[in-house]
């Protein structure tokens, strides 16, 4: 399912956030966001949001499951597939890069041997095979009493914008798509219909 289809079945099944959403839109207004990344959001009944049902899951016999990202939330366990693919690209890898972490999370960092917790220890996976560290963060993480572990403390936002106008070139001038999110941060990919309308104009 497309980002904008479920972001409208999540707009009909819950049509007061929805106006919420719009009034925010209309008057500018933005929540508070926390250090965290959290953001508060005020009168607003939390016990009331319907998630959606999993279409899919339904038709093979299994009712009521809801319809999740495919991204591991905060708090959730990392899948075994998932940590042990991350210690093989750390193994396969020269370096480690980090980028927009304070590695609170002992996913990321810990003390820990590996045997012990098998749950993706990369700083210290890294460190252990003597491989450079890089960490690119504002504010404190829990490397920095770490000597091993070097760190630029910019903005990882202009930094990667940076990198990606050098690697791109000029590219960045000649194509659209790029130059946009470049420029903006956001990007909606291209109608198809749109493409082939430039592809049959292009030809004709």
């Amino acid at each position: 399912m497309l980002r904008e289809e479920f972001q409208d079945v999540l707009s009909k099944l819950n049509p007061a956030w929805k106006a919420y959403s719009d009034e925010l839109d209309r008057t500018g207004q933005k929540p508070r966001t926390n250090p965290d990344g959290d953001v508060d959001l005020e009168g607003v009944r939390f016990a009331d949001f319907v998630v959606p049902e999993c279409a899919e899951c339904a038709a093979e016999g299994h009712p009521g499951s809801i319809l999740k990202l495919e991204v591991i939330f905060f708090g959730e366990s990392i899948p075994d597939k998932v940590k042990e693919r991350s210690f093989s690209m750390v193994d396969e890898s020269d370096r480690l890069l980090l980028v927009g972490t304070t590695l609170a999370t002992f996913s990321a960092f810990s003390p820990y041997r590996r045997a012990e917790i098998p749950s993706g220890r990369l700083v210290k996976h890294a460190l252990e095979q003597n491989k450079p560290v890089l960490l690119l963060n504002l504010g404190p993480a829990r490397t920095d009493n770490i000597p091993q572990v070097e760190k630029i403390e910019l903005p990882s936002r202009e930094v990667l914008l940076e990198a990606c106008r050098l690697l791109a070139g000029s590219r960045v001038s000649e194509d659209q798509t790029l130059s946009r999110l470049l420029t903006s941060g956001v990007v909606k990919p291209p109608d198809m219909e749109d493409q082939k309308d430039t592809v049959s104009s292009a030809a004709r």
